[in-house]
């Protein structure tokens, strides 16, 4: 799996008065070993940002429920439906020198602020500048190489008038610490408090094609169990899914019980925002990615077949995810207690994934045996669980027929 693409985010953490973590200043990178951003187009690379902390590295591993400063171009303020993903009270948007105080960008702020959103703007000589911003802006982030060093003093007492959180940026000698927190500066950023760590991970592609039918679907209003098993085409996309339910508001409050019902959790409306920024930011999935993608649906559509006698319901549904999920080790490079540690599953599906104990693991120990065509162990398992010979042909061709249609979707 070498040959999978990586994602790339750079944050930089940004500390209080008493030199605590208040967040992260989080971006734009392509390359593991990157110390600047180098881009063309600003919203481009906003939406990046966005994307690969949705769907790649996900909330709990980047900022581990601190405040993310996210820099945003004029164009992306404007997309409505990526910025609904983020959660707001945790979320600054640090406006970009393009973004102008036009009607349409105050209106639109001042709904960003509603919905709970902190705003940065950038604070620079002369006042007459800032004034636009005052009244919308939360943080005020001052620059210390804009700033000439003899006006700083009267500068920054200027800015200390309104309720706003003030920020200094390069930030990079301990004599600049000191003065920063007389002058009454609320946060420090810069490299003498913590240079910029590049974070990466496996950037699983997603099938177009499928994401296309759940717009589709979307559209016509079609049923939870409908879309549901369009997202049964695509691993990569219920694993998407599930990680994203988990960093929300409405993960960290309900357990979600099955796929369905993270489906249902996030909502027909956010979930097409979801869709069309994934459309946007990722790519197909690699053709390593796609044979994996194969053998995922197929052990899960196994064990939905095998494990039709035994369970039903919201059970019989997650014995598609014990199946479908014990291959993300292949797909993200990484142990399963990693792959599956910042998603919302059931404990039972976990218990397997991790240990192939409870109610479901004797089951993934079953297909995984067909798979390895050890006959001695399918023979001990299927003793052990009372399946037919002929219970296993018919799960194995029902499965087949499966993998076939999700290919035409």
């Amino acid at each position: 799996m070498s040959e999978q693409p990586q994602a790339f985010l750079g944050r930089q953490p940004i500390i209080d008065r008493a030199g605590r973590l208040m967040g992260y200043e989080l971006l734009y990178r392509t390359l593991g070993a990157e110390d600047k951003a180098c881009f063309q187009d600003e919203d481009s690379a906003s939406l990046s940002v966005l994307s690969t902390l949705l769907h790649d590295l996900g909330h709990a591993q980047v900022l581990a429920g601190r405040i993310a400063f996210i820099n945003i171009g004029a164009g992306a303020l404007h997309q409505t439906g990526a910025l609904s993903l983020l959660t707001p009270r945790l979320t600054v948007l640090e406006l970009s020198p393009s973004v102008m105080p036009d009607a349409s960008t105050i209106q639109r702020l001042r709904a960003l602020r509603q919905d709970g959103f902190g705003i940065a703007v950038t604070a620079v000589p002369s006042m007459d500048s800032l004034a636009p911003w005052l009244e919308i802006a939360t943080h005020l982030k001052v620059d210390l190489s804009r700033v000439d060093d003899s006006l700083l003093d009267v500068f920054v007492a200027n800015l200390r008038f309104g309720a706003h959180t003030l920020i200094a940026e390069k930030v990079e000698t301990p004599a600049q610490v000191q003065r920063c927190i007389e002058l009454g500066f609320h946060g420090l950023q810069g490299w003498h408090v913590g240079r910029p760590e590049v974070m990466g991970s496996v950037k699983l592609g997603v099938r177009h094609a499928v994401l296309a039918r759940i717009l589709e679907q979307l559209a016509a209003d079609a049923s939870l169990q409908a879309i549901e098993a369009t997202f049964k085409h695509d691993i990569a996309l219920c694993w998407r899914l599930l990680r994203y339910t988990a960093a929300s508001n409405f993960g960290l409050l309900i357990e979600v019980e099955s796929l369905r019902h993270a489906i249902e959790l996030v909502g027909k409306r956010r979930l097409v925002r979801w869709i069309q920024l994934l459309q946007a930011t990722v790519e197909e999935p690699s053709p390593a990615a796609e044979r994996l993608i194969a053998v995922a649906v197929m052990r899960g559509r196994m064990l939905e077949m095998v494990g039709a006698d035994y369970f039903n319901g919201t059970d019989c549904d997650n014995l598609f995810l014990v199946g479908a999920f014990s291959v993300l080790p292949s797909m993200l490079m990484q142990t399963m207690a990693e792959s599956i540690g910042t998603v919302a599953l059931p404990e039972a599906v976990a218990d397997a994934l991790t240990t192939r104990e409870g109610r479901f693991g004797p089951l993934l120990e079953l297909v995984e045996a067909l798979e390895a065509d050890d006959s001695d162990r399918i023979d001990a398992l299927c003793a052990e669980l009372s399946i037919s010979s002929r219970a296993l042909v018919r799960a194995r061709t029902t499965a087949s027929a499966a993998l076939q249609e999700a290919a035409l979707v």
